[in-house]
């Protein structure tokens, strides 16, 4: 079963001048951030934007090299960055972009690096969600986030795919109150994640974490899309 991709933030929620003032925001971030050439489409753009790829180097003489993802930009060896869209991936793929970024043949499926890119970006939002319920920055629940909403400024609003109920309700008051508000997995896998049964909706309280699941939100979105 196809696991629900998340919505990117303000699909729900985007006042005109808020968003206007996030992009002028996220413009200006881009042009301090340094610049990286991606391998699919060939323009330059801020690291941030873009994905790295390295080769890991196979384990035993029977194995051979393969493309893995690092997304935190962590792993060691030589590496070439890609917009995490699926018309650059196709491109990186299918017409020698990784192979000339890594200065050797590389044969790879697009959805295979997809599938690399998707598992690693939905690991992070996890990962996070994690970081916000350990530092007691995580609201769950109708009543908690709504008890929330309104006092917290940056806040992030995550809705479970197949959630119901009070669903509608929570996402007009986020509306109203300008938040932003994502899609992100199912009830019964963030139940799992945040040690609940089932969880259909938090409120990520802190604004450093609610931006970057924000940003790995859209990263992720865009994988899912065409062109």
């Amino acid at each position: 079963m196809r696991r629900p991709r998340p919505q990117p933030p303000g699909v729900m929620n985007s006042p005109r001048r808020r968003d206007e003032h996030l992009l002028t925001q996220e413009r200006e971030q881009r042009t301090r951030e340094p610049q990286r050439i991606c391998v699919g489409c060939k323009e330059r753009d801020s690291r941030g934007a873009l994905a790295r790829l390295v080769i890991e180097e196979p384990r035993s003489d029977s194995g051979s090299p393969r493309i893995v993802a690092d997304v935190m930009r962590r792993l060691p060896g030589r590496g070439v960055s890609i917009h995490p869209r699926r018309g650059c991936v196709e491109a990186a793929a299918r017409k020698g972009g990784l192979s000339r970024g890594f200065r050797t043949q590389m044969k790879v499926e697009p959805a295979e690096l997809i599938e690399l890119l998707s598992a690693q970006y939905e690991a992070r939002m996890r990962g996070l969600l994690l970081a916000a319920r350990r530092s007691g920055a995580l609201a769950v629940g109708t009543d908690a986030v709504r008890e929330a909403m309104g006092r917290v400024e940056g806040a992030l609003l995550i809705v479970a795919a197949d959630a119901a109920g009070r669903r509608e309700e929570i996402e007009q008051a986020a509306t109203r109150l300008a938040k932003a508000c994502i899609v992100f997995a199912t009830k019964d896998e963030l139940g799992r994640l945040l040690g609940r049964a089932t969880v259909g909706v938090c409120l990520v309280l802190e604004s450093g974490i609610a931006a970057e699941l924000a940003r790995t939100a859209t990263l992720l979105t865009q994988l899912s899309e065409d062109g």
